[in-house]
């Protein structure tokens, strides 16, 4: 494949940027990307990087370009180019939703044994990082131009200056240039890398405009050439953030961002009759000359950056490999991309776990929860608790969740079958992340919808933080549920600080009662007295109740006499794939149902057999 081009003339600095930090953005989010290239509103070509490219896309783009004017809600739409290419053309829009540029991402062709095509709605849920970096970038380039043609470009160091006349290389002047110096180890011996984000700029962008915050980048540029010592340079790497390779040991290197710190903080530019407070974050790392390796220390110094702005920002932190949180940062930054690979090359499976009913439960009826597994090239298992810290640090959550629902009603459309009429439910966590997302509502009740699948056999949980992070929107969504006749569940239970002023308001049906009260149930009064509660609490507002991690079969004895409704945990079943679990469920004539409900009455009282007897029916 050809490396990236930019289609435009060299002789002047365009304003659509360069595609390499893009095309490689985009491979990261969608592995399957093949072609990727951006037009204009006009449906003009501006950069691409396939030289290779032949009529039928720009005719495509052509084609959607007035479509693009006519429809502003419109993100984008797919076409195919042949019998099994897809081609993907995304709508990046101003703020006042007029067309800048579309941007067209081709896949490779599946093959035979390959699944069929993605949604156009799916991949552009995966891509929407990316395409808001590109849509902001395009808008800062307009705006960067306009303030062009008023200043005078500063080029102190006769460095390339980048389009936001701070004097600095652009990102990838600024890593040629990089290789190109530790490379040499005839002058310099020892590198810092150091990572610098303005901090909190968008505040100056929304409440002054983004005019001010040019004028404070710029300034920001200037104040760091001024104080580059000999063979230093600096790159404005995107946005507000901003590059510096010095050649000095780390303490040295921390001595020089401590003073561009304070030198930042002198800023205080004016604003009409108002100053504006300037603070940056910034981190540092060694560089490993002899490693070869050299953006591992300019992302070793970006997680130290990041780590600075969580510590409370205009602060400088050092990346140590033996900080844990820093290192924890750093190990997310790479699961976050194995994880958008996960998505796309199906290295995700959905396991399910047995939730079975006691003796005593009013509403018999067996659940099995939804658990999603990460699997390793050679289909071992990854520990998903492992990948949360990044999925949570990273928003990728909303995504997540929207392929475990894809998955699930896809996979059990396949046992439709089987499953009508069966009293069985399935159980799928979202997170709250997705309820702050405005689109995954109405995502997922349509979803549900267009199945074909009875409501009934799904059950929804959310957390108990999560909901009481945002009610509003919890409830809501947990009404839309119940009218369309799904389950919804409330998991963790009992580690919220205002939870029961709030659930009276919720429409639940189940709540899971968080394991850390289960665990201590045989040997802590507490812990036994709030199980107890909080059964006879879900029993007076007609929920039922779920034991989670019942790990021996005491635990499963005393909480089903404690009065919960049913049990979860190894004692009770370990996880299955959920194909396996599908497969063995065939057809339940009436005649069998009827059997199955005059055993259940019949059973004996004893939690454990009831529970081994309602998995035996499950399995049949």
């Amino acid at each position: 494949m050809s490396e990236p081009r930019n289609t435009q003339s060299n002789t002047t600095a365009s304003p659509w940027g360069s595609p390499e930090p893009y095309v490689q953005l985009v491979r990261c989010l969608l592995p399957r990307a093949a072609s990727i290239s951006l037009f204009d509103a006009a449906g003009e070509q501006r950069w691409t990087n396939d030289a290779l490219t032949g009529p039928d896309l720009p005719n495509f783009v052509a084609e959607v370009v007035s479509a693009a004017r006519a429809t502003p809600g419109r993100p984008g739409e797919m076409r195919m180019l042949g019998a099994n290419q897809p081609a993907y053309l995304c709508w990046l829009r101003d703020d006042s939703q007029r067309p800048l540029a579309i941007l067209a991402i081709v896949c490779r062709a599946a093959g035979d044994q390959e699944a069929e095509a993605r949604t156009f709605s799916f991949a552009h849920s995966l891509l929407r990082p990316a395409l808001e970096c590109l849509r902001r970038d395009l808008l800062a380039h307009a705006t960067i131009e306009d303030l062009k043609v008023k200043m005078k470009s500063l080029d102190r160091h006769g460095v390339m200056t980048d389009g936001a006349a701070t004097g600095l290389y652009t990102r990838p002047e600024f890593e040629q240039r990089m290789r190109a110096a530790v490379s040499d180890t005839s002058k310099i011996k020892q590198w810092t890398a150091l990572y610098i984000n303005a901090d909190q700029l968008h505040v100056i962008n929304d409440s002054f405009g983004m005019h001010v915050g040019d004028s404070v980048l710029s300034q920001l540029g200037e104040l760091i050439r001024n104080r580059l010592p000999p063979e230093a340079f600096a790159g404005r790497i995107s946005g507000d953030r901003f590059a510096v390779l010095v050649p000095m040991s780390l303490d040295d290197g921390e001595k020089f961002a401590e003073s561009l710190r304070e030198g930042v903080e002198q800023l205080a530019p004016a604003h009409g009759e108002s100053r504006l407070h300037i603070s940056i974050s910034v981190g540092l790392a060694s560089v490993d000359v002899g490693a070869g390796e050299l953006m591992h220390a300019l992302a070793a110094a970006e997680t130290a950056c990041k780590a600075a702005k969580d510590r409370g920002r205009n602060r400088v932190e050092v990346y140590q490999s033996n900080d844990a949180s820093l290192v924890r940062r750093f190990a997310d930054i790479n699961i976050a991309g194995q994880l958008r690979e996960a998505i796309d090359a199906g290295h995700l499976r959905l396991d399910a776990q047995l939730i079975a009913p006691f003796a005593k439960a009013t509403d018999a009826r067996p659940h099995f929860e939804l658990l999603l597994r990460m699997l390793d090239d050679k289909g071992h298992i990854i520990s998903f608790d492992r990948l949360l810290s990044a999925a949570n640090r990273y928003q990728l959550m909303p995504t997540i969740d929207r392929w475990v629902v894809e998955t699930a009603i896809a996979m059990l459309q396949q046992r439709a079958s089987q499953l009508a009429g069966r009293q069985i439910a399935f159980a799928i966590n979202f997170s709250g992340q997705s309820l702050h997302d405005d689109e995954f509502a109405d995502f997922l009740i349509e979803r549900i919808r267009a199945s074909g699948l009875e409501p009934g056999l799904f059950c929804f949980e959310l957390t108990e933080n999560a909901t009481m992070t945002n009610i509003t929107r919890a409830g809501a969504l947990m009404r839309r549920l119940r009218d369309l006749g799904c389950g919804v569940a409330l998991d963790d239970f009992g580690t919220g600080l205002s939870s029961l002023s709030f659930l009276r308001q919720l429409p639940v049906t189940m709540l899971k009662i968080d394991g850390s009260f289960i665990r201590d149930v045989l040997v802590d009064a507490r812990a036994e007295s709030m199980v107890r509660s909080i059964a006879q609490l879900a029993h007076s507002m007609s929920m039922s109740t779920v034991a989670e991690y019942v790990e021996t079969r005491e635990i499963c004895a005393r909480v089903a006499m404690l009065g919960v409704d049913y049990g979860q945990g190894f004692a009770i079943g370990r996880p299955t794939p959920l194909g396996e679990l599908l497969v063995g469920l065939p057809p339940l004539p009436a005649a069998s149902r009827a059997a199955a409900r005059a055993d259940a009455a019949r059973a004996d009282a004893a939690p454990r057999q009831a529970t081994v007897a309602t998995a035996d029916r499950v399995s049949r």
